[in-house]
């Protein structure tokens, strides 16, 4: 006989943070880069202006995450009806999933900033630096964020 079990099973409040982060973080990034890849193909890269967009897109996908996350919390207490079973306190689970994502993304941003590091040292233009940086900063979110759903989904 099989066990059927109704009770329906709930995303923790961090588990959706890390969803709403990852979508954003790839939104808000693919329309810098398709904004800016075309302009390399163009433009010398001295003469590209790379600095504004790549800010604006730091600031719209934190503004998007904040927006988003506020929305769906919204929507979640108003879906179950039960503040409790919204995933309000974090559990000793969503704190170790954290620390092991983040643990396990380090070496990731540590490699992409060692990388900076060289073209600094090297001389290079500060458009490689900075789009270097960016791009170590946007893998390490991103494999911590899967890393995490994996976790969640998953287990240990």
């Amino acid at each position: 006989m099989d066990m059927v079990d109704d009770e329906p099973l709930y995303t923790t409040r961090e588990e959706r943070q890390v969803w709403i982060g990852l979508a954003t973080m790839a939104g808000s990034s693919v329309l810098y880069y398709t904004y800016m890849v075309p302009k390399l193909f163009r433009t010398p890269v001295a003469e590209i202006v790379w600095v504004p967009p790549l800010f604006f897109s730091v600031l719209v996908s934190l503004i998007a995450t904040i927006i988003f996350a506020i929305v769906v919390e919204i929507v979640v207490v108003v879906r179950r009806g039960d503040e409790s079973k919204s995933g309000v306190a974090a559990d000793v689970r969503d704190r170790e999933i954290s620390r092991q994502g983040g643990r396990l993304a380090t070496p990731i941003l540590g490699t992409g900033i060692g990388g900076v590091t060289i073209l600094a040292a090297l001389g290079a233009d500060y458009f490689w630096i900075g789009n270097l940086a960016f791009l170590a900063g946007l893998a390490a979110a991103v494999a911590e964020g899967v890393i995490k759903i994996r976790l969640y989904r998953r287990g240990f």
